[in-house]
This record gives C-alpha cells, structure tokens and sequence, in this order.
C-alpha cells in the first residue's frame, strides 16, 4: 500500500479537493496499515468510496482511504435464492446489471445509482419503492480494534437513508451479503415504474431494470457531463395528522414503510428554485433535488446554494430538509 501526501479527492461534484495524506485500501490488512499510520501522524483516518455522495472541501485534513477491492462470488444457493458476497470496492451499478443479467430479483429498482457497494448500507441506498435493507443479510467490517467482524442486518440500525455507520469511522465496511431471489418478486408499488408496464406477468429482473434506467436517465444528469450526487436533499417524513394540511395546498404524501413522506423535490419546485438559475450552482430543471455545478463552483458555494433551498422551504411549509451527501472536511 502506498500513502501518498497531497492525495487527490474523487468526487462527482468536479470540485477540486486534496487530502493531506491518501491511499487505496483493496485490503483489510490495507485498512489496517492506514489507520496505523494516521495514529503516528495523530490525525483522522476516513473511508470514501466513488465520492459519489461527497461534498470535499477544498482541504481534507488526515488520512484519507479510498476503497478498492472488488469481487461478487456466489456463496450459497438453492433453487430460489443466491446468497452473494460483494466486495466494498464493487461498482454497484455494474453489480445491479450482473444480478438482473441471471434475473436474480431484489435490486433491479436500484440500477442506475452512483457509488461502490460498501457505500450502500452507510445510507441505506433505495428507490422506487426498495431499499438496501429489504436484501442485505450481513456486512462484514474492521471495527476500531481491527477485528474483521460480520453484522447482521439486525445490528446496522437501518432507517430511511440511515444506519449505524453514519458517523462512525471507526468502523470501515469491506464486504456485504445479499439474498436475492431467483423466483420472480418484482416490487411496482412506485406509481412511476408501474406506469412502465401494461401487464405485470412474466416480467423479468432486466425489464424492471431498464424501465427504471429510461426514468433515471430521463429525470437526472448524467455526473460526468453536469457535475451532481444524486439527490441531494432527503424527502421529509410528517405526522399522519399533518396530512390533510400538506394535500390542502395540492402537495403529494405517500405511505412508506418509514412513514408519510412528502416529496421534496415538490417542495422545492413550489418555492421556484427549478427555474431559479445560480451564479454557479442551480437545481436541475428535471428534478429539483439535485443540485449541479454549473460553472467550477467550490464547496462553499454548493453549500451555500444548498443553504438558502433549506431556507426558502422552510420559510414557505416550516418543513426542514435534511441533506443526502456528506461534507467531508
């Protein structure tokens, strides 16, 4: 493994950023040696993977690893389930297509996301209508005492884009198993995919997948044209008993398994940010939530642009957004 100082750091916000010091980690034994050298330098070790939920700034102190190690193996299977173990350094995008190519069922709705696996339980990826959590039987970690461990599902805290490594660097996630299942349990409970479809038999892994591909590809821009992480903003959950209130004003609500959500992307189109242009920084005209550096902007002014959509929305629905991506500093 080779540290090297002034270590360049990848995200799909084109923002320049350099770490003090950097590495990639295609080991546990990697993981290990780099936090050893961030105790003699008495600085922060930190795990990223893509950069594809990042927002670096332009400084990003201590020591930082890069996840490398790839793989997918089948380690167990019957005559309707496969249990896969994939490598934290996988490209999930390109893992989704291998499943959906042996119309293995379970994480077709998830095509098309940016990021490496590894990243997947840190927020509980999902979309239309599944989570990571529906699939994901375990996650191997070293934890803080550089034992490599594995958690069940139980043990990793999953919320609505939320876990118990959110905030915990000292647990570094190297591997996870999925159980997908090889009869067919195609998930349309998303009015939008659904649509896709006049005839739900015989539908297979692939054709979900590709439907949810063409409505990706339709609503978000492409991160190595239009500089973005996806969403940038979580959908609100609300009491039931505010429902009524929010459908008086023409606003969705939608039952999940996590509660009522309201659509932020909504939110914010009703406060006029979708045809609001930024200086440098402005919403995406087919999906409000993501926001795109337009014109070499720096973190500061992501955030701040970021900053002032939180602000706009609360003022007009006193409803608070959350943000997606993490500021890494």
């Amino acid at each position: 493994m080779n540290i090297i100082e002034n270590f360049p750091v990848p995200n799909t916000l084109a923002l320049t950023s350099v770490a003090e010091f950097g590495c990639l980690l295609r080991s546990g034994q990697d993981i290990v040696e780099a936090k050893r050298f961030a105790r003699t330098k008495g600085v922060a070790f930190k795990v990223i993977g893509a950069g594809s939920n990042l927002v670096p700034l332009p400084k990003v102190r201590g020591v930082l690893g890069v996840m490398a190690s790839t793989g997918v193996h089948v380690i167990d299977e019957t005559n309707t389930e496969v249990l896969l173990e994939i490598s934290a350094g996988q490209n999930w995008h390109e893992l989704v297509m291998h499943c959906v190519g042996q119309d293995w069922f379970g994480i077709e709705n998830l095509a098309l996301i940016p990021g490496l696996a590894g990243a997947a339980p840190v927020q509980n990826i999902g979309a239309y209508g599944v989570e990571l959590a529906d699939v994901l039987e375990a996650v191997q970690i070293v934890d803080a005492q550089n034992r490599l461990l594995w958690l069940s599902n139980e043990k990793c805290g999953f919320g609505y884009r939320s876990s118990r490594f959110q905030g915990r660097t000292e647990e570094v996630i190297t591997a996870l198993r999925l159980r997908l299942s090889k009869l067919p349990k195609p998930c349309l409970t998303y009015p939008e995919l659904a649509d896709r479809f006049t005839n739900f038999s015989g539908l297979t892994a692939q054709r979900i997948a590709d439907a949810v591909i063409a409505i990706r590809t339709a609503k978000l821009p492409d991160p190595t044209v239009d500089p973005n992480v996806g969403s940038f903003f979580k959908n609100p959950i609300i009491n039931s008993s505010q429902i009524a209130d929010f459908e008086a004003l023409g606003l969705s609500t939608y039952n999940t398994g996590a509660g009522v959500k309201l659509s932020a992307a909504q939110l914010i189109d009703r406060c006029g940010w979708k045809e609001k242009p930024g200086e440098r920084v402005g919403c995406w005209p087919h999906q409000p939530l993501v926001l795109v550096n337009y014109d070499n902007a720096e973190a500061s002014h992501i955030l701040e642009f970021a900053n002032d959509v939180r602000a706009s929305v609360a003022e007009v629905f006193a409803v608070q957004l959350e943000t997606e991506p993490s500021v890494l500093s």
